[in-house]
């Protein structure tokens, strides 16, 4: 073969082959140019919808990929000075993005699965919506807006300082129902004005909003609204604002909140306004969190113009994992940063935080809640792991078909599995289970919701130590504590704050004692309810997670026999 040649062959598919000298790609048939302004910058867009900012000179690259040239000879024709590392990067992106037959990416319609755990229903009315509701609001300067949104929030920290005392303990005590109902609502419309905030700002903008409808986003429901139309725009100040709009709508309602809660002096009331304070203000946080889809991240992207910038980074940071754990050939970066791999490290580590933070969150509500509620935390922890499962099936084949040793392969899998089950098995936990109390002058007893228990001395054993929280609706506070003493358990009926941090007046459920505490001598006042967590010793990681995990849940699904107090 002579001295700079190279064989012809088939294109990749489906991206399963690496891009190489030798590869012609093909321009997909859903791409498109149109030009963005008059600096010289057009938009690739796929399917009419936009996907990426690109010079007059890419569009004649993209434009020359016809399927017979290779990309070599792309290389010498359009970038001669650049490195060959640096246009394979380039045409890595491309097909990254879906502009390339074979990866190309149908546009998002009605109903669309997002994995892991993201579900979204849409009307594609979207754009005669938003622009109705656009000529309905006066235009305002930019500058003002700013200004008016950093004095509102200025205010809304000095009124959170004065009100510290007041913010905690609406935080660590049980919520009156009326006021658990007018929070959901209240949230359910900040989430929807939220999104008609980006809606709207791109609207203002010049933009059309091509999706909204709501979701199912990390076990959350949520509304949304696709404006990767932004992409559009001519300045990155404009998308990076379309994407901070709605943080900043449940910063500033959180803001006023806070500010007319230093007004109010009924109790209740004021209770009310300050967990809406605290949940916009703990929103607005989260969803500027830039390793996960929230706004934090599409600010972030908008601002470095850096198109599928989590996309690139996880494929960045797992061929960097996968080339350290199982050898094999380096893949060539998608993000032409030294940061691209930490980054892509941190999207991949953030969601699984997030639903293991959820999912422990839901279990431990829910915990002693009954048959129903125990059924309703089975099924969901199913769930995640089952989801789970499948996709690091799914990594480990893709790791599997990129050409790695396969004798290495299989020995780090095991060696994996073997290091994970051994930790598990040694790396010593607590173990603590929770119940509701109720606490009538001197006695205190334990309760579990239901009809029927079969808590018994060897689940709740005698001389165990009890501590006793109050049972917030966001947060728990320490307010005694004391030891185990076995009785044999009765049915009952409690008030409705004894199990779940809601108040009902004249509500009550069923419950079963199942054993009672003797409350220590420092112990002071204790509230007439509130959430016990028994200390059950210390196990395993392994036997830790199936107590929390199935043996409680469990519990409450069981029968026992129980006697009538």
């Amino acid at each position: 073969m002579p001295p700079g040649s190279f064989p012809r062959r088939h294109r990749p598919r489906s991206g399963e082959d690496a891009l190489a000298a030798d590869s012609c790609p093909l321009l997909a048939s859903g791409v498109d140019f149109e030009q963005a302004d008059d600096d010289g910058t057009w938009i690739a867009t796929l399917h009419g919808v936009p996907s990426s900012r690109v010079s007059r000179t890419v569009v004649e690259l993209l434009r020359a990929m016809n399927g017979e040239t290779a990309l070599h000879d792309l290389h010498r024709r359009f970038a001669p000075s650049e490195s060959w590392e640096h246009f394979l990067r380039l045409a890595g992106r491309f097909r990254a993005c879906g502009l390339l037959e074979g990866d190309e990416k149908l546009p998002p319609g009605r109903v669309v699965y997002r994995p892991p755990f993201t579900l979204q229903i849409a009307t594609l009315r979207a754009p005669a919506i938003f622009g109705r509701l656009d000529r309905l609001i006066v235009p305002l300067p930019h500058r003002a807006v700013v200004m008016s949104i950093a004095i509102l929030l200025c205010l809304g920290l000095v009124a959170a300082t004065a009100q510290t005392e007041e913010l905690w303990a609406a935080l660590t005590t049980p919520v009156p129902l009326i006021v658990l109902a007018y929070l959901v609502v209240t949230l359910s419309l900040m989430t929807l004005l939220h999104e008609s905030a980006h809606g709207i700002t791109l609207t203002r903008f010049g933009g059309r909003p091509r999706r909204a409808g709501f979701m199912l986003f990390y076990l959350s429901p949520a509304f949304f609204v696709d404006v990767t139309d932004g992409w559009r725009l001519p300045e990155r100040r404009q998308r990076v604002a379309i994407a901070l709009a709605g943080p900043a709508v449940h910063a500033v309602v959180g803001a006023i909140a806070l500010i007319v809660a230093l007004t109010l002096s009924q109790p209740v009331i004021r209770q009310s306004a300050l967990l809406l304070a605290v949940s916009c203000g703990a929103i607005a946080l989260i969803n500027l969190i830039p390793f996960v889809r929230f706004d934090g991240y599409i600010a972030l992207m908008s601002a470095l113009d850096e198109p599928n910038l989590r996309a690139r980074a996880i494929h960045d940071a797992s061929g960097r994992l996968a080339g350290l754990l199982f050898g094999g050939q380096r893949s060539t970066k998608r993000l032409d940063t030294w940061w691209s791999v930490p980054f892509g490290l941190a999207c991949l580590v953030t969601p699984v935080v997030l639903v293991v933070f959820a999912v422990a969150r839901i279990a431990r509500a829910l915990a002693g809640g009954g048959p129903i509620l125990g059924s309703l935390v089975m099924a969901l922890e199913a769930v995640v792991v089952i989801a789970g499962v499948v996709i690091l099936v799914k990594a480990l084949r893709r790791v599997l078909r990129s050409g790695v040793p396969r004798l290495r392969f299989g020995s780090v899998v095991i060696a994996l599995v073997a290091s994970i089950v051994i930790a598990g098995a040694v790396i010593p936990v607590p173990v603590t289970a929770t119940f509701g109390f109720t606490a009538h002058g001197d006695r205190v007893v334990l309760l579990q919701a239901g009809e029927t228990g079969d808590a018994s001395e060897a689940d709740v054993p005698e001389g165990a130590r009890v501590v006793l929280m109050s049972n917030g609706i966001l947060a728990d506070e320490q307010v005694g504590e004391g030891v185990v003493w076995s009785q044999r358990p009765h049915r009952t009926r409690v008030p409705l704050e004894a199990l779940f941090p809601i108040v009902a007046d004249g509500v009550t459920v069923p419950a079963v004692i199942i054993a009672g505490v003797n409350v220590s001598e420092e112990t002071g006042s204790l509230p007439a309810t509130g959430q016990a967590r028994v200390e059950l010793g210390v196990r395993s990681l392994w036997q830790t997670l199936w107590v929390a995990g199935v043996e409680m849940p469990l519990s409450s699904l069981q029968s026992g026999e129980v006697g009538k107090e």
